[in-house]
């Protein structure tokens, strides 16, 4: 099953989202996405720092259309 999606918004990082776990890497300017610092998130019970970047990553996928290939 294909889940790509396009959208046009303007984003900060970019999201890989894996059940509960998450990969985030931050856009740093004059930075290529490689070089730049990534976050390893797990949802947990205490605090709500994944939910945060989850609610982020919904919404953008909300407004997205399915990639056709």
């Amino acid at each position: 099953m294909n889940r790509s999606r396009f959208h046009n918004t303007t984003l900060y990082n970019s999201i890989f989202r894996f059940d509960d776990e998450m990969i985030i890497n931050t856009h740093v300017y004059g930075f290529q996405g490689a070089h730049a610092p990534s976050l390893h998130l797990r949802r947990l019970s205490a605090g709500n720092l994944f939910e945060t970047y989850s609610e982020s990553f919904e919404s953008v996928w909300n407004l997205a259309k399915p990639a056709t290939f």
